[in-house]
């Protein structure tokens, strides 16, 4: 116990305040990416210098919190399990002429056998949860060395294109150089002088640190395409180009990256007599004027070297070959074959959102037409992802009352006869202005249709008119109707967009666990604030009488830490239940 915290793994004064500000800023900086992204990070601690006179026990293996599912028995050979494979690395056996750096060298050797033996344990240690694990560098603090350990769900953190490397953890991917850019600031939080004796937080803003991270992933992928060659300022002269104009005209073109000039997939048409550096701006700007759709610039990661084209079908297993594409003022992304692995405007990068999640549609289908078959759901994912690659973007309204709608809009749109569409006539029929409206077994009732509903508080100004027409739409339509709002750039947009389904028991688990806190005569504050995190979080499934009961107990619970003046005091909503709240919000059990 200090100060009121129940705290059985001692390693320092402000290890759990410490540890909730990097949780709090992981869900933040992650879940801004996307909200499947639901970051969990704890800390483990191995004993490297006891303290003389200590008042409190000091345990050889220590972790915060407690409840993060770590077996501490596991760790107790990390020493064995990093000299193991200190002794396996090549780099030991490497001599430096310089004392300091021969001693630096050496010392990185031995810091990354440890790191890589307890991320091995941890590893271990969840083996089967899937779950993916990522351990810091350490920090020395109060005798302890001292991870930060972040996890995600596996299949969500698989659910983002990466190039695949050696190994799971050489993947090259925006949210992979994130990962390591937060695991790092996580770390300076207890470099701090003042770390032992006060509170810290991750002070660098989150879209810096994204900046970072994007720079970081930039130079990755540039070295790896081009084997070890290119500019670490690659980013840099992306965002710079972008940012300029010819003779008024914001940038549009492409520039291929690729090693070598006889790239099986690169078509050189015309070569540069002296390259172009990446530093000289206003040229490539200039010589970008003249990449058309089939043209492009093209260069080796070091300099631009002249004007090409893709020709054949690029393997994407080769890794060697990227496209930038600048589509605008200040905006440029990075692909690589068919998957864009970076979107940047106005300097801030961003991982694109994915055009649709199968899963997700097929989700969606099955809450709102119950008694759709397989095939039909199959039938209709065909139609949407044919529909994406609309250079305009379309909509497609799915609706269980297709064929009256179709009579009832007659005056606003072109009726035709029930139809199955074909791959031909789907892009033909959403390559028009207006709604396409089918029913849920994929038949298409009427094409190009003005779509009609009152004003409604779910619109956005910050949507255009197809997307604010078609929640109109819904949101007037009493019966089961989905739309589908597909943008230019081929995102996709579901309304209703539906929360996950998620499992009774896990709410009267948490109810339960908030049951014991209120029966407890001393609050532990941690377990309490993590149960009141999940409720806030999962706000949207509570019944009336769950908001009655657990704003009954946060109050008493309140009362508790206020009644301890070293306790930080966290204030949480009281909860209301929310009245688009019904059971096909909870999954069969």
């Amino acid at each position: 116990m200090y100060r009121g915290v129940p705290l059985t793994y001692f390693m320092w004064a402000h290890q759990h305040s410490t540890r909730d500000s990097i949780q709090n800023y992981a869900e933040e900086l992650f879940q801004e990416i996307s909200p499947k992204l639901k970051p969990q990070v704890f800390l483990i601690g191995i004993l490297r210098e006891k303290k003389e006179g200590a008042e409190y026990v000091q345990f050889p293996i220590c972790i915060q919190p407690e409840e993060c599912g770590i077996n501490l028995e596991l760790f107790n050979d990390v020493d064995s399990v990093a000299n193991s494979i200190w002794e396996k690395d090549g780099r030991r056996n490497m001599l430096y002429g310089m004392p300091y750096i021969h001693e630096n060298h050496h010392a990185k050797v031995k810091r990354d056998s440890i790191r890589s033996a307890v991320q091995q344990l941890v590893d271990k240690n969840f083996e089967g949860k899937k779950v993916m694990s990522f351990v810091s560098q350490s920090v020395h603090l109060e005798g302890y060395e001292i991870f930060v350990v972040l996890q995600f769900d596996e299949d969500d953190y698989n659910s983002f294109y990466g190039l695949e490397g050696t190994s799971k953890f050489s993947r090259i991917s925006l949210l992979d150089s994130l990962i390591w850019v937060f695991l790092g600031e996580s770390l300076d939080t207890m470099y701090r002088p003042r770390a032992a004796t006060a509170p810290q937080n991750i002070l660098t803003d989150e879209k810096e640190v994204m900046r970072i991270a994007a720079s970081d992933f930039v130079s990755s992928i540039i070295f790896t395409v081009c084997e070890s060659r290119g500019s670490w300022n690659f980013l840099n002269t992306c965002n710079y180009v972008s940012s300029l104009k010819y003779e008024g005209d914001a940038s549009n073109g492409k520039l291929i990256v690729c090693k070598e000039e006889e790239h099986p997939n690169l078509e050189v048409v015309l070569k540069l007599a002296s390259p172009v550096q990446l530093t000289e701006y206003r040229k490539i700007r200039k010589l970008l004027e003249i990449a058309s759709r089939d043209l492009s610039l093209y260069s080796d990661g070091l300099q631009i070297l002249g004007l090409g084209k893709i020709k054949g079908k690029y393997d994407e297993k080769n890794k060697n070959l990227l496209t930038i594409n600048f589509s605008g003022a200040q905006k440029w992304e990075l692909i690589h074959g068919s998957h864009t692995m970076l979107s940047v405007e106005n300097t801030n990068p961003k991982i694109p959102k994915l055009k649709i999640n199968k899963d997700i549609f097929n989700d969606l289908l099955e809450r709102t037409f119950q008694e759709i078959s397989s095939e039909d759901i199959e039938r209709l994912w065909s139609i949407v992802d044919i529909a994406t690659t609309q250079k305009h973007g379309t909509l497609l309204i799915i609706s269980s009352e297709a064929e009256k709608e179709a009579i009832r809009l007659k005056n606003q749109s072109t009726m035709v006869n029930p139809t199955l569409l074909n791959e031909s006539l789907i892009r033909n029929v959403t390559s028009i202005d207006g709604a396409t409206l089918l029913d849920s077994k994929g038949i298409c009732h009427s094409i190009g249709a003005i779509l009609d509903g009152m004003s409604t508080n779910k619109g956005t100004s910050e949507r255009g008119a197809r997307y604010n027409s078609a929640i109109r739409y819904v949101e007037n339509n009493k019966k089961k109707c989905i739309a589908v709002i597909i943008s230019e750039d081929g995102m996709v947009d579901l309304y209703p967009d539906l929360l996950s389904r998620i499992k009774k028991n896990d709410i009267e688990e948490y109810l339960n666990r908030l049951r014991i806190q209120f029966e407890k005569d001393v609050l532990d504050s941690e377990e309490y604030h993590d149960i009141m995190r999940w409720f806030d979080v999962h706000k949207f499934y509570l019944s009336q009488e769950q908001c009655d009961e657990i704003n009954k107990i946060k109050a008493i619970c309140n009362n508790k830490e206020k009644s301890d003046p070293y306790r930080i005091f966290i204030m949480w909503n009281d909860l209301k239940p929310n009245p688009d709240m019904d059971d096909s919000y909870f999954i069969d059990e």
